[in-house]
């Protein structure tokens, strides 16, 4: 298992409305069990956004690019999702884990 499946289930989680991005995201901040941020922020919007997540003290993760994220869910680009599933955020959790954890036995 990779860290591609961690982004599958990114996308699997979008269509059926567990994953929500842009405007929706900031209106339901409340809502969110898990914040996916992209690694890759720079902007002054996205920095402003990220320490409104830090000061509410949601669960974030970083650990795929803008493009990676949005490519998963058939957009360009991607700086955050909020995952509102607590059951979807903690699989979503465990499936970048493994795909961690295999990519380390795969490297040795």
């Amino acid at each position: 298992m990779s860290q591609n499946d961690a982004l599958g289930f990114l996308g699997l989680l979008y269509p059926s409305h567990q994953a929500i991005i842009g405007e929706e995201l900031h209106k339901r901040m409340e809502e969110v069990a898990l914040i996916v941020a992209a690694t890759d922020l720079d902007s002054g919007e996205s920095l402003r956004t990220l320490g409104r997540i830090k000061r509410a003290h949601k669960p974030l993760s970083q650990t795929f690019t803008a493009k990676e994220i949005g490519k998963a869910l058939g957009h360009s680009e991607v700086k955050f999702l909020g995952i509102v599933n607590k059951k979807a955020a903690m699989s979503y959790l465990l499936k970048l884990k493994k795909g961690e954890k295999d990519e380390k036995t795969a490297v040795q």
